[in-house]
């Protein structure tokens, strides 16, 4: 049996990496695994391309664990993925699925990330609507019904230990992550996949990144993945891709085809894309 449903919106689905719990409320994540069986398969399929048995992963802005237990599987149990979610309602999630797929590496913090400790309000989302649960910001301004949330960095949390991957996905906080980070990355220099959808905050990204002595390329993959675990034609993202980049400071196998910034001046290639609508 591929799909649990345990009411309205609550879903357990059998997919391409195990057991996910989804509400299907949320037009990305949990509506992907729902109907495809996975979320953002080529994106996926890059990710594993990256991690090694034994590697230490960090994956910031770990959502519900869609690709998190992607990496944890690909790390193996020699390994660990420490995996940041602000969220409470996708934080549970996301232990939820470290539970269903009996993953003891991975190491879940709700917290949010930034370049120095602190404390930032998320706002109040309604997980009973349709929407784009990922999209929500941390912000320093307080609205009614919205959360404190403890920030910390990665050099606090990693304290210099060696890590292979540093995931970041914080809608626009990824400079700010990356700058509470150079401790680590200048002592072990990770492989670094960034994303970067939004084009008023690319340029300044891209100049942390180039001043760190990475080299930096586009990957760009569609959401929809014609070869998905379900074998669903029906491709509902349309055009809309995942706007990232790849980060490193050698050539690597992975890069072979990818677009490479060599400027900060260079266009953004796309605009923040729309959130498709579910009936």
């Amino acid at each position: 049996m591929r799909k649990l449903s345990l009411n309205e919106r609550l879903v357990i689905v059998s997919g391409r990496d195990g057991y996910f719990l989804v509400n299907v409320n949320d037009v990305y994540v949990g509506r992907a695994l729902f109907i495809y069986g996975e979320y953002n398969g080529l994106e996926r399929d890059f990710l594993t391309g990256l991690v090694r048995p034994g590697n230490v992963v960090v994956e910031v802005g770990a959502n519900i664990g869609s690709h998190t237990v992607t990496l944890a599987k690909a790390a193996g149990p020699a390994g660990k993925v420490h995996a940041f979610e602000p969220q409470r309602a996708c934080y549970s999630l996301l232990e939820t699925q470290s539970a269903l797929n009996g993953l003891e590496n991975i190491h879940a913090h709700r917290c949010g990330v930034g370049r120095a400790k602190g404390r930032l309000s998320m706002p109040r989302m309604n997980y009973g609507d349709i929407g784009n649960f990922g999209a929500l910001e941390l912000t320093p301004d307080k609205t009614p019904g919205s959360e404190d949330i403890d920030v910390v960095t990665l050099d606090d949390m990693l304290a210099g230990s060696a890590c292979a991957l540093i995931k970041i996905d914080v809608e626009g906080m990824e400079e700010d992550v990356i700058r509470g980070a150079v401790g680590v990355i200048n002592k072990t220099s990770p492989l670094l996949y960034v994303e970067n959808d939004r084009p008023e905050k690319s340029k300044t990204l891209i100049e942390t990144l180039l001043a760190l002595k990475y080299r930096l390329w586009w990957h760009m993959p569609p959401l929809f993945n014609p070869n998905n675990f379900f074998g669903i034609k029906d491709n509902v993202y349309d055009k809309v891709v995942s706007c990232n980049m790849f980060c490193c400071r050698a050539d690597h196998d992975v890069a072979k085809g990818l677009k490479e910034i060599k400027s900060a001046d260079d266009p953004h290639p796309v605009a923040r894309p729309v959130a498709p609508h579910f009936t």
